[in-house]
């Protein structure tokens, strides 16, 4: 088991960690006014003083810095922010740019900057203060009149000069209507129904000549009074402003549709809309589903306009599509009618469903992740542990003498060295990669699996078949990872039968494809439910009671398959079971080993002193035991202090060490051996059970020289030091 004594002290990291997050620049000084810490986004505002901004350096000499460099940030020293207690400016730096500076004291005498990019909002708050002057320069340019009278005695708050040119001036709005009665009648509706359209009415002009005129208002609140505002059209020119209406209807580039609700009879459209849908006259028969249409006449009725209601339409090709229909329901000439805008949302939803599954994607990345770490962590605490059970089980195999000691060692060597594949296994899983890839036979992979599945229970209801398909190509793979993607899928088919008490059989068969090679899981069980069909590969996802289910053997099972470049997928059967299809491609030859193949010879040199280091005494011992036995002359020690005292005391021809060690490491050890003793580094290997963490790959990486990964079988080891040993001599 790895030592770790470099645990994080969670106080101080957290200081940091959040400082970048944060959007606001933040720098920290001490007493002394030198900079203790700063974030990357406060880096970010100085591009040119960036190399400045570490640790130590004086605030009054980045000032000058700052000066020079046109940030104005910092004209004032430490002292006078002080004496003039303030705590917050606005500075405007090179290139126009506004920040909001803050300043705030610290109780040991040091302060907090923070420097926020405020330009955006200086421009927004600029903006906002022109789009107020352009409304008001609007409303005073505004050819239509508009008054805006109070509701209770008419006086008039405001009018629009077009209106003062149209009707002249008077203090009460009613003073305008030739008819002060029909003033009444207009605010009493307005009264019930809150907005009028087009209230035709007899107005005096400001020449003193009656012209008719249409109304149309709304009640609002001003100044804590309800007001009525209107809008007076002179209808004398309703149709000249009728033909420039239609003008800009037509020149808008938007799918603008009129008509008759009850039979769909077009009444206008925009050429956007005849671009959109065709000719064709009748609204309806623009509907996939013409009921769809009555919904939104529906919604229309009840709630008088419409925002955003999709449906599915047809295009003037006669192909579907989805669009959103906004409109309003109005009356014209004394009949119903439909005012529509209608928007295509083929692009939008398209958007939407890549979003979408980019969101999953990252979803099922981040538990990937977390079962990655867990298996990580897992592995790592069985490895020295399993090292010694393989380790001891593999010699008590080599002395056994009687047939039954020979066969219960057997069994207990074959059972640690798979918990020993298997943790490689899930090492290899949290890499995302395959630990070895070697040519493989797929139907000796579904015979071991069918084996293994099998084993220990002879009195199984379920029958487990195979129909392996002769002649197939190889593949390219690990063969403990693949064979425990089968092992699993037979399991859980075995699992779900039992729990359901449905079906008896489980059949495993091989075929090739136009991919590659399949291997098919499938049963006559109960099957998997279509609504988590799409869901049984993801992480920590499972059916299974409390305490009988973890969720990661399916998705261990597509993790490996991916890894190896091939698909799993889930099929169910009509006639019930399910169905689990793998594909693998055909091993391409060159980038593989063969099966079996010895990585290094097996007969060690007779003279070759070896030196065995490990903080864990037992996996020292017992890994000097194992190459002593294999012919060497090995020398175990616990620390790396221990092992350099032996290194200048006695000769050795190999170093064979720990990696991640408390006080002196496998680092240590490597970089000392280096400098004081060159001639040795050629014999030193590594062995460790941490090959996920980054120091450890970097180092590796670095020192270029070979390792093995925890747990480690006395055969592995004897090579290892054989091949070692065989470079120090080339």
């Amino acid at each position: 088991m790895t030592k770790d004594t470099s645990a994080p002290n969670t106080q101080t990291g957290l200081l940091p960690d959040v400082a970048e997050t944060l959007d606001q620049g933040v720098a920290i000084y001490d007493g002394a006014e030198r900079l203790i810490f700063c974030n990357q986004a406060y880096s970010d505002q100085f591009p040119d003083l960036s190399g400045m901004l570490k640790p130590g350096m004086p605030w009054r000499e980045f000032v000058r810095s700052c000066i020079e460099h046109g940030y104005a940030v910092g004209q004032r020293s430490c002292d006078q922010l002080r004496r003039e207690g303030i705590t917050r400016t606005t500075r405007r730096a090179a290139g126009g740019r506004d920040f909001d500076l803050s300043y705030r004291p610290m109780p040991n005498g040091g302060f907090v900057i923070t420097r926020e990019d405020i330009t955006e909002k200086v421009r927004a708050e600029a903006d906002a203060a022109h789009h107020a002057a352009l409304l008001t320069r609007i409303l005073e340019t505004n050819p239509i009149p508009v008054v805006m009278a109070r509701f209770s005695d008419s006086k008039i708050m405001w009018r629009s000069p077009a209106a003062l040119d149209l009707i002249g001036y008077s203090e009460f709005a009613i003073d305008h209507f030739h008819d002060p009665g029909t003033r009444e009648d207009y605010v009493a509706l307005l009264k019930a129904e809150g907005r009028v359209e087009d209230f035709r009415t007899l107005c005096r002009a400001a020449d003193g000549s009656v012209i008719s005129v249409a109304l149309s208002g709304m009640l609002t609140e001003f100044e804590g009074e309800t007001c009525v505002v209107s809008s007076i059209t002179d209808l004398t020119e309703v149709l000249e402003r009728e033909a420039l209406l239609r003008q800009v209807i037509e020149a808008c580039p938007a799918p603008v549709l009129m008509n008759r609700a009850d039979t769909g009879e077009i009444l206008y459209r925009s050429p956007e809309l005849i671009a959109l849908f065709g000719e064709g006259m009748d609204a309806s028969k623009f509907y996939v589903d013409p009921s769809e249409r009555d919904g939104f006449l529906a919604a229309l009725r009840k709630d008088g306009e419409v925002t955003e209601y999709r449906a599915r339409l047809l295009n003037a090709a006669g192909t579907p599509f989805w669009a959103a229909i906004s409109g309003r329901l109005t009356e014209w000439n004394g009949e119903e009618v439909l005012v529509t805008f209608t928007r295509d949302l083929s692009q939008q939803l398209g958007m939407e469903a890549e979003l979408d599954r980019q969101r999953e994607h990252n979803f099922q990345v981040e538990k990937m992740s977390a079962l990655g770490s867990l298996l990580a962590g897992v592995a790592h605490e069985l490895n020295n542990p399993l090292s010694v059970v393989v380790g001891h089980a593999m010699m008590l195999r080599e002395e056994a003498n009687d047939e039954n000691t020979l066969r219960q060692t057997q069994k207990i060597s074959e059972a640690a060295e798979r918990c020993a594949r298997i943790v490689k296994t899930f090492l290899s899983m949290a890499r995302q990669e395959p630990s070895r890839m070697e040519t493989l036979d797929v139907n000796e992979i579904a015979q071991v699996a069918i084996e293994v599945a099998r084993y220990g229970d002879d009195a199984r209801a379920v029958r487990i078949e195979s129909r392996l398909d002769a002649g197939l190509s190889a593949v390219a793979g690990d063969s403990d990872q693949l064979t425990q993607v089968a092992v699993n899928l037979i399991l859980n088919a075995e699992q779900a039968i039992a729990a359901s008490g449905v079906g008896d059989l489980i059949l495993l068969s091989t075929s090739a494809t136009e991919d590659g090679v399949s291997i098919t899981v499938e049963d006559n069980g109960p099957g998997v439910p279509a609504d988590i069909r799409k869901r049984v590969f993801e992480p920590f996802f499972t059916t299974k009671g409390v305490g009988q289910g973890t969720g990661i053997g399916l998705s261990m099972c597509h993790q490996i398959v991916s890894a190896h470049q091939g698909s799993i997928r889930i099929e169910d059967l009509n006639e019930g079971g399910a169905r689990f299809v793998v594909t693998l491609p055909v091993a391409g030859g060159a980038e593989v080993e063969k099966a079996g193949a010895a990585t290094a010879p097996t007969d060690s040199p007779a003279a070759i002193r070896v030196l065995v280091i490990d903080d864990e005494e037992e996996v020292a011992e017992l890994n000097a035991e194992v190459l002593n036995r294999g012919g060497y002359e090995a020398t175990a020690v616990f620390g790396v202090e221990e092992a350099l005292k032996r290194l200048d005391a006695q000769p050795f021809d190999v170093i064979i060490s720990d990696l991640n060690m408390p006080d002196l490491d496998g680092r240590a050890l490597f970089e000392m051996v280096s400098r004081n003793r060159p001639e040795l580094t050629g014999g030193i290997g590594f062995i460790t059970g941490d090959t996920l963490g980054r120091s450890s790959q970097m180092f590796l990486a670095e020192a270029d020289r070979p390792y093995l990964e925890k747990p480690v079988s006395p055969r592995e080891l004897r090579d290892f030091v054989a091949q070692l040993s065989k470079d120090v001599r080339a």
